[in-house]
């Protein structure tokens, strides 16, 4: 799945999570534009607030595939541990109708958990200028 199409799925699963919440009786902050790593919102999604109840931070993941789990960033966890309260896996699975995993922090033991290191090209390279020069059998 390409960077656009994760996005879309992304946004989807954070509206339906959304959407969710508000018929519990939250209202819902959406906080995931924009953050940074000094950003008193990293690690989550979706801040929700419900008159007499504890805020919420939820982090959402969208996900096509049965049972899975899109990898989270390594911003999401802190000293092994989900920065959010709750993990929410929206699956859009083909022939059926959105379904929502609620998954609360203390349901991951240290186990399930596995550190990974990665990279990833910078948006500011992915453009024309960039990689035209590189572009190979265009007629």
């Amino acid at each position: 799945m390409d960077d656009v199409a994760k996005e879309r799925v992304e946004n989807r699963a954070i509206d339906y999570a959304t959407q969710y919440l508000e018929k519990q009786g939250y209202l819902v902050e959406n906080v995931s534009r924009g953050k940074r790593a000094n950003s008193e919102h990293n690690g989550y999604d979706l801040l929700a607030r419900k008159k007499g109840n504890a805020d919420l931070r939820i982090e959402v993941k969208g996900c096509s595939r049965p049972w899975g789990i899109p990898d989270p960033y390594a911003t999401e966890f802190k000293d092994g541990q989900l920065v959010a309260d709750f993990l929410y896996v929206v699956y859009f699975l083909k022939d059926s109708a959105p379904q929502l995993c609620a998954i609360p922090r203390e349901a991951f033991k240290p186990d399930d958990i596995v550190v990974k290191w990665g990279y990833r090209i910078r948006s500011g390279f992915k453009n024309k200028k960039s990689l035209e020069p590189y572009m190979r059998n265009r007629e």
